[in-house]
């Protein structure tokens, strides 16, 4: 989870700042995304992947009189090539949500609904990317994706969130989960606006192809025909 340049940490004599250099996965400072450069305080909790540092200050003789640059390739003590960054470097997406998923559901079980999306909406729409682009998307990923984005839209209120649930669904070409269905009749009188025309075509895709879909899914797929009412309604 992991970019090969991944952040930049740069201390001077009386400050530090965290710059996320294009990193796949991004940084966290206190569990908020930092999109660009961040000055630290004291106390400071830094996420980078899996591993959460804290920032304490000590007081030293001298100071450098430039600010210290060390790689992470320095770290390890060896002298490596300093690649563009690239998905590869990344370990798989559901790697991902196993930690940035457990940081969101502790702020939204706090309904912190705007922190939740600010912490996993890079995530979310690296997954909506991969599927865009034709590439394999495990389905148990493809779940947690759409069910965190169904809880964000609930939390804040903000429908653009269930139609990223419909558009992953229709891209994937199949048949949304039950539960998430569900959920999406729990949310959507909450979160005002789905887009209609998008439910729509998918529920139209779907019932292109109801013949050959097994009798669990065309359940569902009548529970999504109610659902386009529900939000005309």
């Amino acid at each position: 989870m992991v970019s090969r340049r991944h952040a930049e940490l740069t201390v001077t004599d009386d400050t530090v700042t965290v710059h996320d250099l294009g990193s796949v996965n991004g940084i966290y400072v206190n569990s908020e995304r930092v999109r660009e450069t961040r000055r630290l305080q004291e106390g400071d909790r830094l996420q980078v992947g899996q591993r959460e540092f804290t920032l304490k200050s000590v007081v030293r003789d001298s100071v450098p009189s430039a600010p210290d640059r060390l790689t992470a390739e320095t770290l390890h003590g060896a002298a490596l090539p300093t690649p563009a960054p690239s998905n590869e470097d990344t370990t798989h997406i559901g790697d991902v949500f196993q930690v940035l998923g457990s940081v969101a559901d502790k702020v939204l079980a706090l309904e912190r609904g705007d922190e939740a999306e600010r912490i996993l909406s890079g995530v979310l729409q690296n997954v909506l990317k991969e599927v865009r682009e034709g590439r394999p998307v495990d389905l148990g990923t493809a779940e947690q994706a759409a069910t965190y984005a169904v809880r964000i839209a609930g939390a804040t209120g903000r429908a653009s969130w269930l139609d990223y649930t419909v558009e992953l669904y229709a891209t994937l070409g199949r048949v949304m989960p039950a539960p998430i269905v569900d959920k999406l009749y729990d949310v959507v009188r909450r979160a005002r606006g789905m887009n209609v025309t998008a439910l729509r075509a998918y529920v139209g895709a779907l019932q292109a192809n109801a013949a050959s879909l097994r009798p669990a899914d065309r359940f569902v797929l009548q529970r999504l025909e109610g659902l386009e009412r529900v939000v005309l309604s």
